[in-house]
C-alpha cells in the first residue's frame, strides 16, 4: 500500500515544447544586453531621469511637469524604451538593436505611467540632439 501512495503523488513533469525552449532560449540570449545596457542607464539616469534633474542638467522641463518627492511617496524606477523602441515594435529583433542607450530611459513608476499613457496627464519626451536619451531630452505635458 505505501508504494501505491507513492507512485501517485510522483507523476510526471510535462517536458516544455518547442515554443518554450524557443522563447528560454531567446530569453538567455536577451538577458546579458539588457542587464548591461539597463545598468548603463540607471548610472545616467539615477531613480528618475525627470525627478533627478540634477544628474542632467542640459534637459527640459515643462513648467507644468510635476514632480514625486520620493520621500513621502514610495516609487520604484522602471526601464522605459522611446520613440520606435517600444517593445511591441521590436519583437524579433536582436538585442543589440532592441535594447541600447539612446532609445532607453529609467523613470520613476509615475512618470514611466505618465509616458505610456497609462495615467493622466500624458508626458511626451523629445530628444533634442541626435544623441538620442545620451543627449539632453524635453520633458512636455
Amino acid at each position: 500500500m505505501n508504494e501505491l501512495t507513492i507512485e501517485r503523488y510522483q507523476s510526471k513533469r510535462k517536458k516544455p515544447g518547442p515554443t518554450a525552449k524557443y522563447r528560454a532560449k531567446r530569453k538567455r540570449a536577451e538577458a546579458p544586453v539588457a542587464k548591461f545596457v539597463r545598468a548603463q542607464c540607471v548610472d545616467r539616469d539615477g531613480d528618475c531621469r525627470v525627478c533627478d534633474w540634477e544628474n542632467n542638467p542640459d534637459d527640459y522641463h515643462a513648467d507644468d511637469l510635476e514632480f514625486v518627492d520620493d520621500l513621502t511617496f514610495p516609487n520604484p524606477s522602471e526601464w522605459a524604451h522611446l520613440g520606435e523602441k517600444t517593445r511591441a515594435k521590436t519583437r524579433g529583433m536582436k538585442p543589440e538593436a532592441r535594447h541600447t542607450t539612446e532609445d532607453s530611459v529609467i523613470f520613476c513608476k509615475v512618470h514611466h505611467d505618465r509616458y505610456d499613457g497609462r495615467q493622466k496627464p500624458r508626458m511626451f519626451v523629445k530628444s533634442l540632439t541626435a544623441l538620442g536619451a545620451n543627449g539632453p531630452l524635453e520633458f512636455t505635458q
